[in-house]
This record gives C-alpha cells, structure tokens and sequence, in this order.
C-alpha cells in the first residue's frame, strides 16, 4: 500500500511540476467561466490524474477485455473533456449528444445496465432492452452534467465521490472485481482532494467526466451484484449532482434563460457568496464551501447506508435532502449579499 501511495503522490506532484511549467491546460481568469474569479491560472489536471492512477491499477489479469474497455470508456471521456476545457468550438448540444453516443457505445459493450430502480413505475420498462440501454445512458448523462454544475467550488465534486467511495467501502457487501480495489480508489481521490482543497488544480471539465464515469459504472456494478440492497441505494448515493441538473434545468425556464447557458445561482454559488460576505477571503471562502457541502452530503449518505435494504426510509431520506437543499436554496437566494466577491 505504501508503494501505491508514492506512485499516485509522483504522479500528482508530476503532473503539476508540468502544468505549472508549460501551462497547456488551465484555467485562465480573463475567461468567464464559473470558476474564473481567481486571479491566476491554475491547471486543470483532474482527468488526467485520474486515468493515468485508476488506469494503472485496473485488475488486467484476470479481466483483460473488460478493463480495456473501460479504459477506453474513461480516455473517451478525458478527450472530449480536455476538448472543453481547451474551449474547443463544441456546441453543448453537440457536447451532450457526443456524450449520449459514447455512453450508449459502451454499456453496450460492457453489458452493464441498470437492472432495477426501486420505483414500480419504472421497473416494468426496465426489462425491454431497448428502454434499459436509453435510460441507464440517460442516468449518467445527467451525472455527467450534474457533476459540471457542482464543480464551481473547490472539493465539491471530489469530495462528494470520495464519500461515495467511502460509504461503499465501509459497507459489508461482496465488491465488483473485474474494478479496482476501493482502497487504492480511496487514496487517488484523497490525494486530488487535497491538491483541490489547496487549489493547486481543478478537476477541469476532464476530471468531472472522467470521475463521473469511473463511479457510474462502479454504482451500477455494486448494486447489480448485491441482490440484498435497495436499489433506491444508488440513487441516495448519487442524488446531488443528479437534482442540481434537473433543477438547474426547472430554474432556468421558469427564468426565461436558456438551459444550456451557464450562470450564478447554483446552491455552492449562492452559499459562496454568503460566506465570503463573511470574512472576504476568496480562495478561503472557495474550498469552505466545498467542504461545507461536502459535510453536508456525508450526514445523508451515511444515514442512508445504514438502511440499504429499505426502501421506504431510503426515499423518505431522499425526499429530506431534496427538501434541505430547496429549502436553504431559497434562503439563500432571497439573502444574496448586495456585492460579488472579485
């Protein structure tokens, strides 16, 4: 273990000594994007930290086609992220359906669907091959974006699936095999926890995708094996970047603004503003928010943990978090302090 830990902190102080010196994929503060209000270029390295470390530890051996295809699914992703963060000319329309394609291309291949959802008015189309491949595609695809919504605050997206990590690890169910082991999982998100924590990198648009992927296909991989958990489970452990999407979405129509348009008023947006109001340190202000929610979100996985096999406290503690969070978002939203933290 302690040999695993040198290679992932070598590879991290690696890929930073390069982005810092040559700086080709970075965050740029002139650019007018929601994490643009720092005043220096910070690398945006997330993915490709993440699929050199998960990579490497793939069980190759004794699942030679299976890992290379979900290597191949995790490149796909780290290239058509590291084209949005270049600012490549892709249209999100253009960017969602290359993200569906992919998607679809390799469940299929993977033969990896979502085999139950736990909702009666669902789980009679799941069967139909057809349905099952669009809405297992559909769940990610809304992950995917999910995920690029949160990533506005520093540890928001990394810590919220490092404790998804962790509530898996700690649970005493048989894990997926032909994936790598949870503790090395562990160690690769901590470490890039902690560069992020200190801002010496964002996930970038790179990371998001590829993070998001990687814990798709382990979510579905864990609750397909485990017969004996709810799979109401998955969406307990996964519900934050998915609601921050579809409200996100609601949001912006009931606004008149186009839903493909970024914009400020995310929940960590509206919560950074309060705090910075507080005590005028950005980069302070920045990853409290991350960590804030980060707490936030441990409280409600590790309940729901606790009940895996009950479906009805699973949804009851689904329907509190949903609630929690619309109830403080307005809050905060009727509160917005009169000035924008530079």
């Amino acid at each position: 273990m302690l040999i695993i830990l040198l290679y992932i902190s070598v590879i991290s102080i690696t890929l930073i000594f390069i982005q810092s010196k040559y700086l080709f994929l970075v965050d740029a503060p002139k650019e007018q994007n929601h994490k643009s209000k720092y005043n220096k270029k910070t690398p945006l390295i997330g993915g490709i930290y993440l699929f050199i470390t998960i990579a490497t530890y793939m069980p190759y051996a004794d699942y030679t086609r299976y890992s290379f295809l979900i290597i191949s699914f995790l490149f796909s992703f780290l290239v058509l992220g590291v084209f949005s963060d270049l600012k490549a000319n892709f249209s999100p329309k253009l960017r969602l359906i290359l993200q569906f394609i992919l998607v679809i291309i390799f469940l299929y291949f993977l033969d990896l669907k979502i085999n139950k959802t736990g909702l009666f008015f669902l789980d009679p189309f799941i069967s139909n091959f057809y349905f099952n491949i669009f809405f297992s595609s559909l769940c990610i695809v809304i992950l995917i974006n999910g995920s690029n919504f949160c990533d506005g605050v520093n540890c928001n997206v990394i810590g919220y699936y490092l404790i998804v990590t962790l509530a898996i690890f700690f649970m005493d169910f048989p894990k997926p095999d032909n994936l790598p082991d949870l503790k090395i999982i562990l160690i690769i998100f901590f470490l890039f926890y902690l560069i992020n924590l200190f801002q010496r990198s964002f996930l970038g648009d790179n990371g998001v995708y590829v993070i998001t992927i990687f814990i798709s296909v382990y979510v579905i991989s864990y609750i397909n094996l485990n017969k004996g958990i709810s799979p109401l489970l998955a969406l307990n452990l996964l519900w934050y970047p998915a609601f921050e999407n579809l409200f996100s979405i609601l949001r912006r129509l009931n606004n008149n603004r186009t839903i493909d348009v970024a914009d400020r008023f995310h929940f960590h947006t509206l919560l950074l503003k309060k705090i910075f109001y507080l005590n005028k340190n950005f980069y302070l202000s920045n990853s409290l928010t991350g960590v804030l929610l980060n707490l936030f979100m441990f409280v409600g996985i590790f309940f729901s943990i606790n009940y895996y096999n009950n479906s009805k406290i699973l949804m009851l503690i689904l329907m509190i978090n949903v609630l929690i969070y619309v109830l403080f978002y307005f809050i905060y939203l009727s509160r917005k302090p009169k000035f924008k933290p530079r």
